[in-house]
């Protein structure tokens, strides 16, 4: 059984490849093609992505190739962007575990918060909780028959099946989401 890191864009913003907001969950499985589709079909179902018509692309690649590795499989739906109403830099952390919660059992997911829905406040509200843990279903259910979202492991090369996850009530922040300048104001100090 093949060990498939899926690549899943969506694109806020602009159509830059850059500004594509990226997560990474992988799978264990035999078939590239009807994981990325599965993953098209549950990303189409969830409320703030296929009902708000945010474009998006799944790739799918082979986890234990090191690189350059190209896609497998690919699946996408629209073009274009959605410009985001919160900054891309801060997201809810979908954390992961399989049996165990200890080092090379674990992972976690940046959701980005405009996929979590509704205003922000100092601490995620419990619907904005919830919304980031349902994201587990739309990763983890439906997929086709043999494949089951996993922990991979570089340490021990190794992929884990998912037992449990959990969201905190606490924002993240993800750096590399962060628009680029556009404009600077610049002051001497007297």
């Amino acid at each position: 059984m093949a060990v498939f890191r899926a690549q899943i864009s969506f694109q806020l913003d602009t159509a830059f490849p850059r500004d594509a907001v990226t997560i990474t969950p992988h799978y264990q499985g035999d078939n590239a093609q009807a994981l990325a589709d599965a993953l098209k079909t549950n990303l189409m179902a969830h409320s703030l992505v296929g009902a708000a018509g945010l474009p998006f692309k799944v790739r799918v690649y082979d986890a234990e190739k090191p690189p350059p590795s190209y896609p497998l499989a690919s699946s996408a739906n629209g073009t274009g962007f959605v410009p985001s109403s919160h900054p891309r830099e801060i997201a809810l952390c979908l954390s992961y575990y399989s049996t165990w919660n200890r080092p090379s059992y674990r992972g976690r997911l940046y959701i980005p918060g405009h996929l979590i829905g509704s205003q922000m406040a100092l601490r995620p509200t419990a619907s904005q909780i919830t919304a980031g843990l349902a994201w587990a279903n739309t990763l983890g259910k439906g997929l086709p028959a043999q494949h089951t979202w996993s922990v991979w492991s570089k340490k021990l090369q190794r992929a884990f099946t998912i037992s449990d996850v959990w969201v905190d009530d606490e924002w993240d922040t993800v750096r590399s989401r962060g628009l680029r300048g556009e404009t600077r104001q610049v002051a001497t100090l007297p």
